[in-house]
């Protein structure tokens, strides 16, 4: 006996107009609806990138907060433990106050002492051969010295004057902090730096950059300059200003009739 076959389920197309329509003509629509949603994300975004950023700092400077609390005052327990301890004077004790070096150290320990550089005779020599040989050079006349290595001296110390020296870093020290209010403006200089190198703040600035340059250009457009010359002077003089789109009138009939072309 052969295997029946399942029965096959059958699917129907429907065809509405209307959702037709919406769907070709709600593309801007949807397009917008995006737009302001991944808005709003960004806004939230921002949002809580700052206040971990600011969380952050705040943490950060935790270690520099001091709480001065007023000493608590002895109960009769503190003076319990106190009276426990025992104290001897002794009239007959004698202090004597000795200075000692590290070479004394050294001495009762069988150590080496401090390191002691001893200026040797050949060091005294050498010294004054150099002294004999810088007055006896043939370069040199009396009363006029001319030394060529202070020439190249001269030049190496320009080069290093030349050479971009590295910043200076201000690391903040608890000697800078005098106030709360100091606190507050060091803390909040840090947070902007944070915020600046932030990703989030990055693609907010990359899309105000755009939208800032569309709002340029069409204040750029809507200039005099952008308007034909036969038709500046109107413009200037308080005539009803007309809308223009590269030059031409937008409306292209209204164009003809004024100037007699038109049916």
């Amino acid at each position: 006996m052969t295997r029946k076959k399942a029965a096959k389920q059958k699917t129907e197309v429907v065809f509405d107009d209307k959702k037709r329509i919406e769907f070709l003509t709600g593309f801007r629509k949807r397009k917008n609806e995006r737009r302001s949603r991944a808005k709003a994300d960004l806004e939230k975004n921002l949002k809580e990138e700052r206040k971990r950023i600011r969380q952050e700092v705040k943490d950060g400077f935790k270690h520099l907060k001091k709480s001065y609390e007023p000493l608590r005052e002895l109960t009769e327990d503190d003076k319990k433990e106190e009276g426990q301890q025992e104290t001897y004077e002794d009239e007959e004790v004698q202090v004597k106050i000795v200075e000692l070096t590290t070479n004394d150290l050294a001495a009762q320990r069988n150590m080496l002492g401090a390191n002691t550089a001893e200026d040797s005779e050949a060091d005294e020599e050498e010294q004054a051969a150099s002294e004999d040989e810088d007055t006896t050079r043939p370069d040199r006349i009396p009363g006029m010295d001319f030394d060529p290595s202070a020439r190249k001296r001269k030049k190496q110390a320009e080069e290093d004057a030349d050479e971009p020296k590295p910043k200076k870093t201000n690391p903040t020290t608890e000697a800078d902090i005098k106030s709360k209010k100091d606190l507050d403006r060091i803390m909040k200089t840090k947070t902007l730096k944070k915020m600046h190198k932030s990703k989030v703040f990055k693609q907010k600035e990359r899309l105000d950059k755009k939208v800032n340059q569309k709002k340029a250009k069409r204040d750029r457009n809507n200039t005099i300059k952008a308007v034909p010359k036969h038709q500046r002077k109107r413009l200037k003089f308080g005539k009803e200003q007309q809308k223009y789109r590269k030059g031409r009138m937008i409306n292209k009939k209204e164009l003809r009739r004024k100037r007699g072309g038109g049916d």
